[in-house]
């Protein structure tokens, strides 16, 4: 990932997410042009932003100071719980959809029984359905084709469509 992805996608966890974060960001536009955006110009939302730019290519953050042994401490809580819920030791795509209003994609992944689903090389993390873990040989395409299934399969057994938090071109 990069800080540029991060904010155009305002990535975040149950902790926050950069966009409660930024302040400035420098971008360029489809005309080539470079504009500064200020806090006041930026808008940020669940996995999204304003920030739909060309390419970005800085941003400024204003953090708040803080005790560095608390900090250590709740950056090593974050870390066990990700750890223990997700499929970090794989090679993985990361969070696939993005999670409905009031609702955990994996959860509704998991309930349509796609845990363990493979297409060609990858398959469903049976970790966390979310998640889609990349085997030897996988390709791009069969990651796409897996993305096609979950989201055909969530909505004929749920009714419910995800939306891919990762964006394809």
């Amino acid at each position: 990932g990069t800080v540029g992805g991060a904010l155009h996608g305002n990535s975040g966890s149950r902790a926050g997410d950069i966009g409660q974060w930024a302040c400035r960001a420098t971008v360029m536009t489809r005309a080539g042009d470079i504009v500064h955006r200020n806090r006041e110009d930026l808008v940020f939302a669940y996995r999204q932003s304003s920030l739909d730019e060309l390419v970005i290519l800085s941003g400024e953050f204003q953090l708040e100071q803080d005790d560095p042994a608390q900090l250590t401490k709740r950056m090593q809580k974050q870390w066990i719980v990700k750890k223990a819920g997700q499929p970090l030791s794989h090679q993985n795509v990361a969070c696939v959809f993005k999670n409905p209003r009031g609702m955990s994609a994996g959860m509704l992944i998991e309930q349509a029984g796609l845990k363990g689903t493979r297409v060609g090389g990858v398959e469903v993390s049976q970790r966390h359905a979310n998640f889609i873990v990349a085997g030897e040989g996988a390709s791009s395409q069969d990651v796409l084709r897996l993305v096609d299934l979950i989201r055909s399969r969530v909505a004929e057994r749920l009714g419910v469509e995800l939306e891919t938090e990762i964006e394809i071109w």
